[in-house]
């Protein structure tokens, strides 16, 4: 009889949680994007008193939704995967290919997300940088935090689905996605 959890799906999952709780935290930042949006379209029409920093609320609480929101989808197998072939094989050639992709293209992607990212943050917060595009000229770190941030929960999850991966490559079927989710809700 097959154990419910394998040792490295013990280690997937704590990995899970974290993808899926900072998920649930990320998605609010959806909540001040639309106010700011709002506010913004009522200020301009019906006032005729548009804002100056609407925009470039919006477009940081965008872009930061966006990155953090990566691992979140990754975990949830949300990004875009073309299945005309891969629906068609066995587990173990599906883990296989999901392996390879991880390790050649999301992993050093993720890296070099961190320590570019975490670059970009460190000159915008010692050298206090604004958006000089904007008459608002909002401060950039918070903004550009997002990035390392974003690649860690990355790298993490990549290496969860690495584990979810050798595990289907040892067992011939990929694990329980529904045990998974059920752990990642209570």
């Amino acid at each position: 009889m097959t154990e419910p959890f394998p040792p490295l799906m013990r280690v997937a999952r704590q990995l899970d949680r974290l993808a899926a709780g900072s998920g649930r935290v990320i998605a609010w930042l959806i909540v001040p994007m639309v106010l700011s949006l709002c506010y913004e379209v009522v200020s301009r029409y019906v006032f005729n008193a548009p804002t100056q920093w609407a925009y470039d609320m919006t477009f940081m609480l965008y872009g930061s939704f966006f990155m953090l929101g990566a691992a979140y989808t990754l975990q949830r197998k949300g990004h875009v995967r073309t299945d005309s072939l891969y629906a068609g094989w066995s587990p173990r050639r599906q883990a296989l290919v999901d392996l390879a992709g991880h390790l050649l293209m999301l992993l050093p992607f993720a890296g070099v997300f961190v320590f570019v990212g975490w670059g970009y943050f460190v000159k915008a917060y010692t050298t206090n940088e604004t958006f000089v595009s904007s008459s608002w000229q909002p401060i950039t770190w918070p903004f550009k935090l997002a990035m390392p941030v974003a690649g860690v929960l990355l790298l993490i999850q990549g290496l969860s689905e690495c584990l979810k991966c050798f595990e289907t490559l040892r067992s011939g079927q990929w694990p329980d996605e529904r045990a998974l989710a059920t752990e990642h809700t209570s």
